[in-house]
């Protein structure tokens, strides 16, 4: 993407075992790491120099989701949303009949690493390992990784992302270049939104914390509805926290947190005076709701709320956890 093109050519040119890219999700950070494995399993040699050629048969591979020399490791959740069909099929461990999916990385899917590393390539060039995000490895998991990244297999190279470097065991830090993708700026951000073709790019963007491809992942028919329906629970005085978790269960609890955690600041910025920064379009209903309630309140429930980031994406009940962060938000606010 355009604003990562100073951390393309620093990855392009390293030829460390192990990269570690950080930055805030929905930045095309996923996407990134796929352009990077598949320039370096690219088969077109010269002609690959700078990126991937896109045209020979292993990046055709890549883009399909099915290159056997390329493996990757998400949440069991997150894989089965991925569109592009590339998950991991491993970790089945929390796949049982009524479970709901892990939102962590499991020391399960990756046992089947070491395997690979004692085999040669499928296609005779490299082996390549993405991880997402890093920040979601159990400490289990983390061990097994670190492991393989003490002594890198011959061929063998890794990916990993990271969104909250701090929850990413050192050990595995000390083993990894990092590399930055920086947020980009709105007058990058916004034309390029507007040629994906996404209508009032500006308030998508910023309903989406700066954040591009999540903004145009918002823009997505299904995921806009998700997003207004947790808008009327917020805006409706009625709302009450058994029928907030009944209206958003479809959005799942990590989502909701995080909209919510985005509301409660823009509810501190207008009670203090100043302009919401991601709900620009719903400044007169944040106005209206932060009037009857105190700049301490308002500050004490986003911190409630981003505590809660710390266990969401266990696999705890849906409903109870949904009904559990609602209720922090209605009894703060004032609601039922």
């Amino acid at each position: 993407m355009p604003w990562h093109v100073q951390a393309w050519q620093r990855a392009v040119r390293s030829d460390v075992p192990s990269i570690l890219l950080h930055g805030p999700a929905g930045i095309g950070e996923r996407h990134f790491a796929l352009a990077l494995a598949a320039h370096w399993l690219c088969e077109a040699g010269a002609t690959a120099a700078v990126r991937p050629c896109l045209e020979c048969a292993s990046c055709k591979l890549v883009e399909a989701g099915n290159h056997p020399d390329l493996r990757v490791i998400e949440p069991a959740s997150m894989a089965a949303e991925s569109e592009d069909g590339d998950g991991d099929d491993e970790g089945g461990e929390d796949k049982g009949k009524g479970k709901a999916a892990s939102q962590v990385i499991l020391i399960g899917q990756l046992r089947p690493l070491h395997e690979l590393a004692r085999i040669t390539s499928h296609r005779g060039g490299a082996r390549v390992v993405v991880i997402h995000p890093a920040d979601a490895m159990n400490i289990a998991a983390s061990n097994a990784l670190l492991k393989l990244l003490e002594e890198p297999p011959v061929g063998m190279r890794f990916l990993l992302i990271a969104h909250r470097v701090q929850r990413v065991s050192a050990t595995v830090l000390s083993r990894c270049m990092r590399v930055a993708l920086p947020v980009p700026a709105p007058e990058q951000a916004v034309p390029w939104l507007q040629a994906q073709g996404v209508e009032d790019a500006a308030t998508a963007l910023a309903l989406a914390g700066g954040a591009p491809q999540a903004a145009l992942d918002n823009a997505d028919p299904v995921r806009a509805a998700l997003s207004k329906a947790w808008l009327r629970c917020v805006s409706d005085a009625s709302t009450t926290a058994l029928s907030a978790a009944r209206d958003t269960k479809e959005a799942g609890a990590p989502q909701v947190l995080s909209w919510l955690v985005q509301w409660t600041h823009d509810l501190a910025r207008v009670k203090a005076g100043a302009a919401p920064r991601y709900h620009q379009a719903q400044a007169a209903t944040l106005q209206s709701l932060s009037a009857s309630m105190t700049l301490r309140t308002i500050t004490r429930l986003h911190r409630t709320l981003v505590l809660r980031q710390r266990w969401i994406r266990h696999p705890l009940n849906t409903q109870l956890t949904l009904e559990a962060l609602w209720l922090d938000y209605l009894q703060a606010t004032g609601g039922r």
